[in-house]
């Protein structure tokens, strides 16, 4: 694919690990300073960013908006973030999203032989096939999958496990200890730290539903065909494995790419970029 792009990294890309560790801070315990201003301590309350779009089963007009309500925060985030993903790509997966940067932090410090490899799941297909799932399971009242699986949940308490025994009482628990299976399966665990993020997570398929849908309108890693090699150094460090290499050229699934620019470091041709695509 062509691309109209800059030739510098930007702030976002050379600050990545800086940025991750700020939002890690803002968000989780024991300082969490975000969720101080609203008196919640986690996810789970008013900025809770999963339970509010699900309907469930025998659930009234009523109750479903009173669940926007009740979230005020989570669905200023969740909107905030699809609408800046549509312009600009996904930055809060890859940057802000202290869930995500925790579990991709855990499996940096992990050595290589303990990882597995997900890359062989065809990512876009499980994620929206889990999808329905999250919203039928509801809507027909076999479960929810709102809370039960949960990374917005596990990961805050994980840290918080060190400072509060009710977070090491969760994982004493049934549901506390499924969670943390697979927070550890297929975050810290995993090659990247981001099979969670890219096949579990409904906030991440919608976020990347709406990655590709601005696809023409807004900025992107993008690799030149002309200048790529078909090496495979970019589809091996991608986190979300979203980069294939056909017949010696590499090109990127924006339905699972987040703008981490880990491809581009390793690009020895410097045909990864960061910008529009030309029409």
């Amino acid at each position: 694919m062509q691309a109209n792009t800059t030739t510098n990294k930007s702030f976002l890309q050379r600050n990545r690990y800086w940025i991750m560790l700020a939002s890690a801070i803002l968000l989780l315990p024991p300082l969490s300073f975000l969720f101080q201003f609203t008196a919640d301590n986690n996810f789970c309350g008013s900025w809770c960013p999963r339970m509010f779009f699900v309907w469930r089963k025998g659930m009234s007009g009523s109750e479903y908006l009173m669940g926007f309500i009740r979230s005020y925060m989570g669905v200023s985030l969740v909107f905030g973030i699809l609408a800046s993903t549509f312009f600009f790509g996904r930055y809060w997966c890859s940057h802000l999203c202290p869930i995500g940067g925790t579990m991709e932090g855990g499996s940096r410090v992990l050595p290589k032989f303990l990882k597995i490899n997900y890359s062989v799941v065809p990512a876009a297909s499980f994620r929206y096939g889990y999808l329905a799932v999250y919203f039928i399971a509801s809507a027909i009242g076999i479960g929810s999958l709102c809370c039960n699986y949960c990374n917005f949940a596990t990961i805050p308490r994980i840290v918080g496990a060190a400072f509060s025994q009710a977070d090491v009482s969760y994982f004493l628990r049934s549901a506390g200890l499924v969670n943390l299976g697979l927070v550890a399966g297929l975050g810290f665990i995993a090659q990247g730290g981001r099979a969670y993020c890219n096949l579990l997570c409904p906030l991440g398929a919608l976020d990347a539903l709406s990655n590709r849908l601005g696809l023409r309108i807004g900025k992107r890693m993008l690799i030149d065909s002309t200048k790529c090699n078909g090496c495979t150094a970019c589809a091996r460090v991608c986190p979300t494995w979203s980069i294939e290499v056909k017949e010696k050229k590499a090109g990127i699934d924006q339905l699972s790419c987040m703008p981490c620019g880990e491809c581009r470091k390793v690009c020895a041709q410097e045909a990864i970029s960061y910008g529009k695509s030309a029409h």
